[in-house]
């Protein structure tokens, strides 16, 4: 397996593949990102209002909360449909992210294996793997690095410096473990995919396909890692300007134009994070691209038992013919 071809051929085919990017990856990378901006500014202001600062009294969630009621309690009558709406977007950020990996790897399993396949195909086929990787995504999420994050923050934040000092062994024993059974499960995405396996079954052959592989995988996962930090710079690069802008246009509405200024912060904030999104939904295809032809290569690959005899190979045909060397017939070389 040449890991250069295949990325090469991944990036190919997600330039290629603009519709998928759009449908696939931008579209639910908008819930994601939202939900990861709104995640870093609770986790903001809820150490800015923690014991941790110095501050006495309620908490962030507390005002969150008495802020949520009185709105309610004043503005009742688009009360409701606001929480319709709350509702269902958490439905969606919820399930759409799992839909549409289920989606876009039937679709690129199938186009790579020269399949007349379009999006719809692809969404038809992932809806019936859709439940089982569901089910295996809230299993990950229980070790992944983000619930370790959370857990982690809390600690600090409520019980101090010194319960986290106590418990920080287990957060990098736990952060470690998380790593290894990601490295291990690799594949156990696209076992549900595009075999149609049951959830415990694709970890177990993940794991064997991993440790059959692990040089294979490792330096795929490691050059994925190299790729999405690279990313991840530029895109923090290219969201400070608008960040700087961001400030200007506050600092102008609190002096000048406070409604303008409101106006124009909230535009700008809705095309940087348009422009996330994107970015994001761009490197979530081609990661699915980059792991789902790794995947397909070496699941094509027959294993040989122990048992298997090999052909034997003639000296003739191993040692390789030296120029100036002569044989007499019958005569085997040296």
């Amino acid at each position: 397996m040449n890991y250069k071809t295949i990325i090469g051929q991944a990036w190919s085919f997600t330039n290629k593949n603009k519709r998928l990017i759009f449908w696939y990856g931008f579209i639910p990378s908008i819930f994601t990102t939202a939900y990861g901006v709104l995640y870093m500014a609770y986790q903001f202001f809820s150490f800015r209002k923690s014991p941790l600062m110095g501050y006495e009294g309620h908490g962030f969630l507390y005002d969150v909360g008495t802020f949520i009621v009185n709105f309610m309690t004043k503005n009742t009558s688009i009360s409701i449909p606001l929480i319709i709406v709350t509702i269902i977007a958490v439905i969606i950020w919820f399930l759409l992210p799992t839909l549409c990996q289920a989606a876009a790897v039937q679709y690129i399993s199938r186009k790579h294996n020269g399949q007349p396949a379009t999006l719809g195909t692809g969404m038809r086929y992932g809806i019936f793997n859709f439940l089982p990787l569901l089910e295996y995504h809230a299993l990950m999420k229980t070790v992944s690095f983000f619930a370790m994050s959370m857990e982690a923050a809390f600690v600090l934040r409520n019980l101090g410096v010194e319960a986290f000092k106590f418990l920080l062994p287990v957060f990098i024993f736990a952060f470690f473990l998380g790593l290894v059974l990601s490295l291990l499960f690799s594949y156990a995405d696209f076992y549900i995919v595009v075999d149609n396996e049951k959830v415990f079954l694709s970890i177990w052959k993940s794991m064997r396909l991993v440790i059959l592989n692990w040089q294979k995988t490792f330096l795929v996962s490691l050059l994925m890692i190299l790729i999405g930090v690279r990313i991840i710079i530029q895109i923090l690069t290219l969201m400070f300007i608008p960040s700087i802008l961001l400030i200007g246009v506050s600092y102008i509405g609190m002096t000048w134009a406070a409604q303008i200024g409101l106006i124009v912060a909230i535009i700008v904030a809705i095309a940087a994070l348009l422009f996330a999104s994107y970015l994001t939904g761009v490197i979530d295809i081609f990661s699915y691209t980059v792991w789902t032809f790794t995947f397909l290569d070496l699941t094509s690959q027959k294993e040989v038992s122990a048992r298997e005899k090999v052909a034997k190979v003639s000296a003739r045909e191993v040692v390789p013919k030296v120029e100036g060397m002569t044989e007499e017939p019958g005569q085997e070389p040296d």
